[in-house]
């Protein structure tokens, strides 16, 4: 993927798994599934990473619960209110400020309900368009400010 041209999908997408230093093996989920609701969680393991590149959230702890905030409007994932607990608790136990946390979380959520259900797009079909064609197509922003 890091091959394709820049501003692809699949080229934001592998480069930002280089710079992490994960592979492609490590994304994978050898779960076995038996009904939907393993479906819906398997799939939200494998594009957890994409959905950081289509919405544009970074991968910073503040960053990480705006993501939550998106996957809690998209998918009423209980995942993601744990998640977002736990960011929370530790911010508060470590007496770190708030408001950015809030605002990330409350921008994640806004954005999850007027975008388009990310978990049921065959991302993986289109590594080579360009992010921002993907990002008009599921309605949402360009890039995240502030």
């Amino acid at each position: 993927m890091q091959s394709l041209p820049e501003g692809t999908l699949g080229r934001c997408y592998a480069d930002q798994l280089i710079s992490l230093g994960i592979t492609p093996d490590k994304l994978l989920d050898p779960s076995p599934i038996n009904n939907e609701r393993d479906y819906i969680v398997h799939r939200l393991k494998e594009t957890h990473d994409i959905a950081h590149v289509l919405s544009g959230f970074g991968i910073d702890g503040v960053s990480e619960l705006g993501l939550q905030g998106f996957n809690l409007a998209q998918n009423r994932s209980p995942l993601a209110v744990m998640l977002i607990f736990g960011g929370m608790l530790k911010a508060l136990q470590k007496d770190e400020p708030l408001a950015p946390m809030l605002r990330a979380l409350a921008k994640g959520f806004q954005m999850g309900l007027d975008a388009e259900l990310v978990i049921a797009r065959k991302l993986e079909e289109g590594w080579d368009r360009p992010l921002n064609e993907w990002r008009n197509e599921l309605r949402l922003p360009e890039a995240i400010t502030g």
